[in-house]
């Protein structure tokens, strides 16, 4: 988001906090698709995806009041809220993602550019797949900084952790999605 959208997002938090309704409403229009997107490559369902962005606008809703900007920007605030319900959600249904260290994985012998491989792959629905694997704390962390835009000092507020812890998370998720996108392109090409 640009600066200007950032002050708009807070004159409509300002507003919702104050019990205007309506203002809530242009934060849900701001967000909705980001916030169903996150869930959407967390929980795999469309339908399971739905339910629980309605559960995150709600709960966010019910505690805007108690927002306190702290320096971080409001998405900052609400993603947190989403990925608490997204881990509610897989949680209850007893479907926690394998952790992708897990996973053997092969790689190709020869180094590759992340980057590279990322960008050969920009296909919706093959990173989606990749993202489901990787550990709650990993896709956080991508989501933070590559789906969100917030920068390291946010993504460690975000998600309490240190900015040194960031970088690591982002780190090791960056080559796993990387690994896994090799590995999924070298299935398909099979």
């Amino acid at each position: 988001m640009s600066t200007t959208d950032d002050r708009y997002i807070d004159r409509l938090v300002k507003r919702a906090v104050r019990g205007d309704v309506e203002a809530f409403g242009g934060i849900y229009d701001a967000y909705a698709d980001r916030i169903y997107g996150f869930v959407r490559a967390r929980v795999g369902n469309p339908h399971d995806a739905e339910d629980v962005t309605e559960v995150v606008f709600l709960k966010a809703f019910q505690a805007i009041d108690s927002y306190d900007r702290r320096g971080l920007p409001f998405g900052a605030w609400l993603f947190r809220i989403a990925r608490n319900a997204t881990v509610d959600h897989l949680r209850r249904s007893g479907r926690m993602p394998e952790p992708v260290e897990d996973v053997e994985i092969h790689t190709e012998p020869a180094p590759v550019l992340i980057e590279d491989v990322v960008a050969e792959r920009v296909d919706a629905h093959v990173v989606h797949d990749a993202l489901a694997q990787l550990t709650e704390d990993q896709a956080a962390v991508i989501a933070c900084r590559f789906f969100w835009d917030m920068d390291i000092r946010q993504t460690a507020v975000t998600l309490d952790r240190t900015p040194g812890a960031v970088k690591a998370l982002q780190h090791r998720a960056l080559r796993s999605m990387a690994a896994l996108l090799w590995e999924m392109d070298r299935d398909e090409q099979r």
